[in-house]
């Protein structure tokens, strides 16, 4: 079975991953309670990200993918002691993609950010998107969904409201 890619983020109503400076402090006050992560990881064998974001995870006091492969998008060097199973890659993000649908046992958790997010969604290359809108508006900031890209439908396969007004939201191509 061929590996799906997963787009898995929180959102804010207006549709923002970040704040304008890029920073994601707005989700603190959310962190309390429970989405289902360890679930959502346990399906997933290589995660896919950004170098922003990559660099962004690398200031966290652990690192919270120990055994996971993780594939960094970058034209750029790694630091000099990157964390165990991360490497970089660099090119066209279709190959890339292809080449870890074959490689990876589990799903493919398109971590983002934005920039990757969107130009996989231009390219047809996401197969379910699992957004989790927090109850915040930004009003500036950095959107998940871009102008550019291929109209795409997509089937409602659940949605789970939380106390905390969160609403966990997951689409399937289709």
């Amino acid at each position: 079975m061929t590996a799906r890619v997963r787009l898995y983020a929180a959102m804010s109503i207006d549709g923002c991953l970040a704040d304008a400076e890029g920073g994601i402090a707005w989700l603190a006050p959310f962190d309390a309670q429970d989405y289902g992560m360890v679930g959502f990881l346990s399906g997933i064998g290589a995660l896919l990200t950004g170098r922003a974001t990559y660099d962004q995870v690398r200031d966290f006091a652990d690192w919270p993918y120990p055994g996971k492969r993780v594939v960094v998008l970058t034209h750029r060097p790694l630091d000099s002691d990157p964390p165990e199973g991360v490497e970089a890659a660099a090119g066209d993000l279709a190959a890339i993609v292809t080449r870890l649908r074959v490689e990876t046992t589990g799903d493919i958790w398109l971590l983002g950010g934005a920039a990757v997010a969107q130009a996989a969604l231009a390219q047809g290359l996401v197969d379910t998107l699992e957004i989790f809108v927090i109850p915040v508006t930004l009003g500036d900031g950095i959107r998940l969904f871009g102008r550019e890209g291929v109209p795409r439908g997509w089937r409602l396969d659940a949605a789970r409201p939380f106390p905390n007004g969160v609403v966990g939201l997951e689409y399937r191509h289709g």
